[in-house]
């Protein structure tokens, strides 16, 4: 039997690299706002740079349930939508959900 181990928010983005001291800062603040939060899990965020001198991030929130994620996705707290608020916003931003199976 599968046993479901967390719910999650993905987000792939491609920063300027102008972008990229108001992106990580905020994506922190973020992360201490995030583990106040019921059913809130884990933050994890990976960066790399690329050839054209932008930044790609990955970044991974995780809820231990599904009403939890929920919650958080109606709010203007999520990964997403602080990106979307930055001063130079991203080139590109994806965002997926997915559930993490045992």
């Amino acid at each position: 039997m599968a046993y479901v181990q967390s719910y999650s928010q993905i987000v792939e983005a491609v920063i300027p690299r102008d972008a990229w001291d108001e992106t990580y800062f905020s994506l922190m603040s973020l992360k201490a706002h995030l583990q106040a939060m019921p059913g809130y899990q884990r933050f994890s965020l990976w960066a790399r740079d690329l050839d054209s001198g932008d930044i790609r991030i990955f970044a991974v929130t995780n809820w231990e349930n599904l009403e939890s994620l929920e919650i958080w996705l109606r709010s203007r707290s999520t990964v997403d939508a602080v990106l979307r608020a930055m001063e130079l916003p991203p080139r590109s931003i994806r965002t997926d959900l997915a559930e993490e199976i045992l």
